[in-house]
């Protein structure tokens, strides 16, 4: 009787507070219970797709059926496995482990092989989710975004191939698709990554390419809350726009992403909707000659291979999305538009939270495509059921957690990477000058003139303030020896 009502009360509290049970709950239920081994369990997105299987392992439990497992792939299982814990109990974690992987360098598939084999994966009930991903560069590691973003993720897909694993399912970007692709490492290596895959002839395989992720609680944009954040920018008295604001996003609220995430490695491939590509209008990628030649001559992968454009509902440029979320966090927005340039220069050198050299790369070709790629989010929002919403930005009235600049945050950041400071300083006179005078005279013609102008204000004030210094330490010496001498003698 009372496992009973702990039951019913179980499924009534998951039901409330789980957007993925209320839409889906009954073809979770209806799925084989799956072993799912997932990469990236501790990033922004990661952690609330584990938090949504979780939910689903509780549904299935709570139904009195087997909830499956879930194998966590991480550098730091032990530190992993201690912090969930923590954050879960252990009652929540039931069949739940972690095993160690280093992207950096586990890339032959035999190593993946052995230690999937041997952790007891194989068969089309284990799905793997690759979610670890690199989007900037790693000091001492020149290598580190090819080695994560493509070897590693390519030598697990094959491995899970022999093993003859149900799902394969890989976390991709809409970069993929852009001007520059080609360009820009991460996009590259992710593109690349796709392409791989989509090779695969016996591993059924869905890509999603991501949009700008966010959360509409703590009012931030793709990670942790308390590091420099991109929306930080809508915090300073002014606030930098690069270029004209014009390049187009699709901003996801990142739980709508985890729930469909999980909501692919949770439920049979043969329940999912048959994604066929080349349908949409203005995606011209299918009808490049390698991926049209490879959907023509393998017409099974059909229904095998699935890409969703995994973007939000709406399309905004990137001067609206910092508008709204200076509206949600209730400040003043002063938008100042600056050049690319001095940007580049200083995540050249450190990527600025996830404000990252190939970020800014990617706006700038957006906006000065011609036709700028706009992902259709049709299939993805429908992947829970003809009802399903994508939450839109524009929508939002309020943020649970307000923002506030991470002024200790940004100190570290900046005495980590020293090399930020003098091209920081360049940026920040950008900006001023722009604000003051207008981005006429921030242009390339009139820089020289104002560096020269800064360092003769900054050589004027070091000799202004020698030459008052020393004027009065002098008073203070005389004044020194006056007291120390003795008085003269009266005539």
């Amino acid at each position: 009787m009372q496992a009973g009502k702990r039951a019913a009360s179980v499924i009534g509290e998951t039901l409330a507070s789980s957007a993925l049970i209320a839409s889906a709950g009954e073809r979770i239920l209806r799925a084989r219970p799956k072993m799912i081994a997932l990469s990236g369990p501790g990033g922004f997105l990661g952690a609330r797709v584990l938090d949504a299987v979780l939910d689903a392992h509780e549904y299935r439990r709570a139904h009195g059926l087997e909830s499956g497992e879930v194998l966590l792939f991480s550098s730091s299982p032990g530190n992993l496995m201690s912090r969930l814990t923590r954050q879960y109990g252990a009652d929540r974690l039931k069949g739940v482990r972690a095993s160690r992987v280093d992207y950096y360098f586990q890339h032959d598939v035999d190593s993946w092989e052995d230690q999937l084999g041997s952790l007891g994966m194989a068969g089309r009930d284990s799905v793997f989710m690759n979610l670890a991903g690199l989007a900037g560069p790693v000091s001492g590691r020149e290598d580190a975004m090819r080695c994560v973003n493509y070897l590693a993720p390519i030598a697990a897909a094959r491995a899970c191939e022999n093993l003859g694993f149900g799902h394969f399912i890989q976390s991709s970007t809409q970069a993929t698709k852009a001007e520059r692709a080609g360009q820009v490492p991460y996009s590259r290596w992710k593109a690349m990554a796709d392409f791989s895959l989509a090779r695969l002839r016996e591993l059924p395989v869905t890509v999603c390419a991501l949009g700008m992720l966010y959360d509409k609680d703590q009012g931030i944009v793709g990670q942790r809350g308390d590091l420099l954040n991109i929306i930080d920018l809508t915090l300073l008295p002014l606030t930098p726009i690069m270029g004209d604001g014009s390049a187009p996003l699709q901003p996801l609220e990142v739980k709508d992403a985890a729930n469909r995430l999980a909501f692919l490695g949770l439920t049979d491939v043969k329940e999912l909707p048959v994604h066929k590509l080349g349908d949409e209008e203005g995606d011209t990628i299918w009808s490049r000659g390698s991926w049209s030649r490879l959907i023509s001559e393998n017409e099974q992968r059909q229904f095998t291979l699935r890409m969703y454009d995994a973007v939000g509902p709406e399309t905004l440029s990137m001067s609206d999305l910092i508008k709204k979320f200076a509206e949600l966090n209730q400040r003043k927005l002063r938008p100042v538009h600056v050049d690319y340039r001095n940007f580049e220069r200083v995540l050249n050198v450190a990527s600025l939270g996830n404000l990252n050299r190939q970020f800014v790369s990617l706006l700038r070709s957006e906006q000065d495509a011609e036709n700028p790629i706009v992902g259709n989010p049709d299939a993805f929002e429908k992947l829970l059921g003809p009802d399903a919403k994508l939450c839109a930005l524009s929508d939002l009235k309020h943020v649970t957690h307000r923002r506030q600049f991470p002024y200790f945050a940004t100190l570290g950041w900046a005495m980590q990477n020293y090399g930020v400071i003098w091209p920081g300083i360049l940026l920040g006179t950008e900006i001023l000058v722009t604000y003051l005078f207008g981005q006429k005279y921030s242009t390339e013609d009139y820089w020289r003139y104002t560096r020269l102008t800064l360092k003769a204000s900054f050589l004027a004030c070091v000799v202004g303030g020698g030459a008052h210094f020393g004027g009065e330490s002098a008073a203070q010496l005389i004044e020194i020896l006056r007291a120390t001498l003795p008085p003269p003698s009266q005539p």
